[in-house]
């Protein structure tokens, strides 16, 4: 019911989007929210001292605003940046400039994440010297606790993890994980997957950071936002700085200031600020996250429902045609499934088939090699639902995919 609402579909009646782990499509509403804001209000913000400069800031407070009340924290612990990737490189570069890690200290990653949480720390141990340990995950595609307990000890200084894998699609129980690291231990979680499709609270996860992507729900590229704990951005100390990140500077010294403006050192994305605004007044129009959680379990259900009623039987997912990556506990699970035909081995000539239906689907690595190389896996496909998808095409994809595996 909600797919009127997306012009790109009235463009293109044919097109059947499911690569929306990589980026959702635009409604009207947002479309129309960002036009207006251009052509009304723009101009530069945090230096105004005109009544245009200070409109535009206003609306970009207000969408911090609406961004805290969705995150359940204060507007003064959200901090905007480019993408997830550049936030997190700007937190660990930036407990390593406060001397928060350093040598012989150990930072615990999982098995399961994505390139963007395991890269920066990687560079930034071979110039400081800290060692990085990974968790793996047990035959259900979950936290391996053993391996955990056995990996954590006193020299963890920093735990940064998914809260749901791009791979798996396994939701991850970060409130049990926070648990049990003691209280000097920096928690990151990468919401990236998780925020645009099911409600999420900072304080009930007691993270001391959290950071996810505007355009996976239905926001513009270029806007992503973090939380970050008020003890933290007093505490910590970035590697860029501007005039709008300083109190003062000398030829000799320098005095940061203690909010959060000193993480922003740049002219903000302020138009794709308001695109989150924008995509955040319509999620709250529609019945917040609770609405969007509940219509994608309903296409779960039938998705699995689907799987199981293939030609191969009973057998179903397990069937040596056909093979889902993941729980299949709709429960512990998100709307994405990433899936295997091991008679196919080139993913890329099955994201071809796909298209020739008119069909998008995403295939390769997704940016988790170490994951794919720990399952013994060459690479995934992966059909990735949203608001706007409904059992049209869920049933596209499975005429499809029945073609592929009979061919």
């Amino acid at each position: 019911m909600f797919k009127s609402n997306f012009p790109i579909f009235q463009n293109n009646p044919w097109l059947v989007y499911l690569d929306n782990a990589a980026s959702t499509q635009k409604p009207q509403y947002v479309i129309d929210g960002v036009s207006d804001f251009v052509s009304k209000y723009y101009a530069n913000i945090h230096r105004w001292n005109y009544w245009l400069s200070e409109k535009s800031e206003w609306f970009y407070h207000k969408s911090k605003e609406l961004v805290a009340q969705f995150l359940w924290c204060k507007a003064s612990e959200i901090i905007y940046g480019y993408n997830a990737t550049q936030l997190i490189n700007l937190i660990a570069q930036s407990l390593c400039n406060c001397w928060k890690l350093k040598k012989w200290d150990t930072v615990l990653l999982w098995i399961r994440d994505h390139h963007a949480n395991i890269l920066p720390r990687q560079i930034l141990a071979e110039t400081y010297g800290f060692q990085i340990r990974f968790i793996n995950i047990d035959k259900n595609y979950d936290i391996d606790r053993e391996d955990f307990e056995k990996k954590y000890d006193e020299t963890v200084k920093v735990v940064a993890c998914w809260h749901v894998s791009n791979v798996t699609w396994t939701i991850y129980d970060v409130k049990k994980i926070k648990s049990k690291l003691n209280e000097n231990t920096f928690f990151l979680v990468d919401g990236s997957q998780s925020v645009p499709n099911f409600p999420v609270d900072v304080n009930q996860i007691q993270c001391d950071c959290l950071v996810f992507t505007g355009h996976k729900m239905m926001a513009y590229t270029g806007i992503w936002a973090m939380y970050l704990k008020k003890e933290w951005i007093k505490l910590l100390k970035p590697l860029i700085s501007w005039w709008g990140a300083i109190e003062d500077v000398d030829t000799t010294w320098y005095k940061l200031p203690t909010t959060l403006e000193k993480f922003e050192a740049w002219t903000p994305n302020i138009i794709w600020a308001i695109s989150l605004l924008k995509s955040l007044e319509y999620i709250k129009s529609i019945g917040w996250m609770s609405a969007i959680r509940k219509h994608e379990q309903e296409l779960v259900n039938y998705i699995i429902s689907k799987a199981w009623s293939l030609p191969a039987g009973r057998h179903g997912m397990k069937h040596k045609a056909f093979s889902i990556i993941g729980s299949l506990d709709p429960s512990k699970r998100v709307w994405v499934f990433s899936f295997v035909i091991p008679s196919k081995p080139n993913f890329n000539e099955i994201g071809e088939k796909f298209d020739e239906d008119k069909i998008c689907i995403r295939c390769g690595w997704h940016c988790a090699y170490p994951l794919h190389k720990y399952l013994g896996i060459s690479g995934t496909c992966r059909m990735s639902i949203y608001i706007y998808n409904d059992k049209q095409d869920i049933d596209k994809f499975f005429d499809c995919l029945e073609k592929m595996i009979a061919s």
